[in-house]
């Protein structure tokens, strides 16, 4: 069952909207997107001189009239590609209820699934530190992968880097990634998740959620207990001026410093807050970045 967010109008809107890729792909069957190979297709590509055995019906006859030579016409062949989506479901995404963290991660997850299932794309979703869904390829399949990500258990403190090398395993040639995700974990472990889908040619987008409490942990009162979701540290803080302005420098020199990397790995980002529309995000901000459209 898909969650309440996907109004009929949202997934008419969708309907409508296809994954936009920087670049072509080899796929494996037809489907929306322009592939590398060569063939009859839809969009026109270029000419080659006619041999023997070529279709007539291919040759540009015009051409013929003006040069007396014949030259087939050769077409881009329109494709699917493979979708991988992967889903933070670290304990971070999960721990603060009223953030919506994992619900908003879980809903574009599916949105751009919906949107891709509708251009005849296979999407592989991968929740990280749940269970590895099966690929899908047709978008009655749109509920199952709901309930499927919605069944699954999760781990504490899954291995990203690992579970990274293990979706991309499953694609076979090169398609798109979508990582969401809080990104509050070591740059250098970031770094190395990105370097495992890099490495398969993938055309990448991150996508940021985060939470209120993200921004303004110091909503607890002046003294707190905080754990950390992902270590499960446990360290007593006191939110004095002097704290809470470190804690934001700190949070933003993080933050300058994941938009600077994706930015050097031509990789798309674009943040947003667990509590934020689905819809303005997906028509707005996900458009914005080229990533749909």
């Amino acid at each position: 069952m898909l969650p309440e967010t996907f109004t009929p109008t949202l997934l008419k809107q969708l309907e409508l909207m296809k994954i936009r890729s920087k670049r072509r792909f080899l796929g494996t069957k037809q489907g929306g997107h322009v592939s590398l190979r060569k063939g009859h297709g839809i969009e026109f590509s270029d000419y080659r001189k006619y041999s023997p055995g070529d279709n007539p019906r291919h040759i540009d006859w015009g051409v013929y009239a003006r040069s007396d030579r014949l030259y087939v016409k050769r077409f881009q062949e329109e494709e699917n590609i493979a979708v991988l989506i992967l889903i933070d479901g670290s304990n971070s995404m999960r721990a603060v209820a009223n953030d919506k963290k994992w619900e908003k991660a879980r809903d574009i997850a599916i949105a751009l699934a919906y949107t891709a299932l509708m251009d005849q794309d296979k999407v592989i979703i991968c929740p990280i530190g749940g269970e590895f869904l099966p690929p899908f390829d047709a978008p009655s399949q749109i509920h199952t992968m709901a309930d499927l990500i919605d069944s699954s258990t999760f781990k504490k403190n899954p291995d990203m880097v690992r579970i990274t090398k293990q979706a991309a395993a499953r694609i076979r040639f090169p398609g798109k990634a979508v990582v969401i995700s809080d990104f509050l974990f070591e740059l250098n472990r970031l770094e190395e998740m990105f370097a495992v889908l890099l490495a398969k040619n993938l055309d990448i987008t991150a996508i940021q959620v985060l939470g209120n409490f993200d921004l303004n942990p110091h909503r607890l009162g002046s003294h707190a207990t905080l754990e950390d979701g992902e270590t499960e540290d446990v360290l007593g803080v006191s939110f004095s001026e002097e704290n809470i302005e470190l804690y934001r420098d700190a949070l933003n020199i993080h933050i300058e410093s994941i938009q600077n990397y994706f930015y050097r790995s031509d990789i798309r980002y674009v943040s947003t807050l667990g509590t934020d529309s689905l819809s303005s995000f997906v028509l707005e901000g996900l458009t914005a970045i080229g990533l749909v459209g």
